[in-house]
């Protein structure tokens, strides 16, 4: 890291927090936190206590008690569930701190995890160290914070489908995201690379010989084989679960299905294909053995993953076999489609009532407003030339924003700099206030195209999206970029701790 600046240890310097909270009051002196500093719980915050316990214990080696709220004594953290806070909503918290206790409050579970977030980054940053630190004090300073997100979903995308992510990667992005109060991880589990999630009864899913052939990166690099079992998808969802996070799988279709269609070409379009056209490759739109297929392969996705929203891409489908296949036209005539974009909505149609008869909501990429757009739909708008979010939520529906000119971490940070992200504004202009409330949030793409390495993957997304994270949670009027490079300088030791260098913007000074 070219610029290192010493963080913050005392109440006389700004709380270099990130993301910012809603409301900071300052207050005079320092908790500290001690071996003999005990954790009280009531009933409803004793497993956030526990969280709480295992968070501190790594670096401090200390080991602290947890005790009924009602008997405590001495230098105390308490958590507290008091349901009756509604102006903190559902994610909010409150956060006190005083020289002889602090307490944390919050209406529900989700807000405590908040509330101990915002605790640990007011500590020295060797709080984040997996190893005891020897020696020095553990200071908090005394500060009053009332806080909030802006947005319900604050969110990052991880691709699996164009190269294999290892699962302990998968957590320790998880666990970043958790430090920064994301709470939706976009799991894009298939694409053109890989088809990677267990799926009984098909097991040439996960044949090597689906595996994209593209070269891509610097050096040149392949799709890595790899298979993430059911267990360890469950694995997965617990682990966010426990961080607050979902997890909302993308199962693509019906483009950006090679792999699947490779292991069984029964539900590909029976026309000829070229090699070349990997990318050109989908799903038979006309063949009911299609949709039974896809149909098992979500049930079983279903049993995996709770999450209300089930991804299902709708992105970048050529339609070029649909134009051939016989199949495909005998089913538009059937139907009275007039065109492969009204065949592409009758098949995410299809798909969308047989996610609602499950009791879950189809989301996609904009793509599936053409051709007429599901009724019950969400709509992920990644092209910003388009209009497709401002066309989705003038319609009725729910929109999350995903756009490339800010949003995929794909692109380098010549092409995407941190100040560009942070500049990010997720309810387009010229909205309603009804309209306005369909954008449930945002959320940023880091795609696996280029076979990076996880190394390479997390100096892509941080610190951009250390800048996400306040734009989806923190109010719009409180956000100063200059503010957040200062606050940044500080978080940058925190992320050093946890293993991410990266170069602070030249504005840091």
């Amino acid at each position: 890291m070219k610029k290192r600046i010493q963080g913050l240890s005392d109440a006389s310097k700004e709380p270099a927090l990130v993301p910012m909270p809603v409301s900071v009051k300052r207050g005079k002196g320092c908790f500290v936190l001690t071996q003999e500093t005990v954790l009280a719980a009531d009933e409803a915050s004793e497993r956030s206590a526990v969280q709480l316990a295992g968070f501190l214990r790594p670096a401090t080696g200390f080991n602290p008690a947890i005790v009924p709220l009602a008997g405590r004594d001495g230098k105390v953290i308490a958590l507290v569930q008091d349901k009756d806070m509604p102006d903190l909503g559902p994610e909010g918290y409150s956060l006190d701190i005083e020289p002889d206790r602090v307490f944390i409050t919050a209406p529900t579970q989700a807000g405590l995890f908040y509330g101990i977030q915002t605790l640990l980054q007011l500590l020295p940053a060797r709080i984040f160290s997996a190893k005891p630190v020897n020696g020095g004090e553990w200071p908090i300073p005394c500060l009053a914070i009332r806080d909030w997100p802006r947005f319900a979903w604050r969110g990052l995308m991880l691709d699996t489908g164009h190269d294999f992510q290892h699962v302990p990667f998968i957590l320790r992005f998880i666990d970043l995201m958790a430090l920064h109060k994301f709470n939706v991880l976009h799991w894009h589990i298939t694409d053109l690379g890989t088809f990677p999630l267990e799926i009984r009864n098909y097991p040439k899913l996960q044949d090597p010989a689906t595996l994209g052939t593209r070269m891509r990166g610097e050096p040149k690099r392949g799709v890595k084989p790899g298979r993430y079992t059911q267990a360890e998808a469950r694995e997965v969802v617990r682990y966010a679960a426990e961080r607050h996070i979902t997890i909302v799988p993308e199962i693509d279709m019906p483009g950006h299905s090679t792999p699947a269609l490779i292991a069984y070409p029964q539900f590909d379009c029976p026309v000829p294909h070229k090699t070349w056209e990997w990318d050109r490759w989908e799903y038979c739109a006309g063949s009911e053995a299609t949709y039974g297929f896809l149909q098992e392969v979500l049930s079983q996705a279903l049993d995996l993953f709770p999450s209300r929203f089930i991804h299902i891409g709708g992105d970048e489908c050529p339609k070029d076999h649909w134009k051939k296949c016989p199949v495909c036209q005998a089913k538009m005539k059937a139907e009275n489609l007039r065109n492969e974009d009204e065949l592409q909505s009758y098949f995410v149609r299809r798909i969308e009532a047989f996610l609602n008869s499950r009791g879950r909501r189809l989301i996609g990429w904009d793509e599936i407003l053409e051709g007429g757009i599901a009724p019950n739909a969400a709509v992920m708008a990644w092209r910003a030339d388009k209009q497709s979010a401002a066309i989705a939520a003038n319609a009725g529906h729910d929109v999350v924003m995903a756009t490339t000119r800010h949003l995929y971490f794909d692109y380098p940070e010549t092409v995407t700099p941190l100040e560009k992200v942070y500049s990010f504004e997720p309810v387009p202009p010229g909205l309603n206030p009804g309209q306005a409330s369909r954008i449930l949030g945002a959320q940023a793409q880091m795609w696996t195209d280029n076979h990076p390495t996880e190394k390479e993957i997390e100096r892509l997304v941080y610190p951009r999206a250390c800048a996400v994270s306040e734009v989806v949670w923190s109010p719009a009027g409180l956000r100063n970029y200059s503010g957040f490079v200062r606050r940044l300088s500080a978080h940058a030791q925190r992320l050093a701790e946890l293993g991410i260098d990266f170069d602070m913007p030249e504005e840091a000074g």
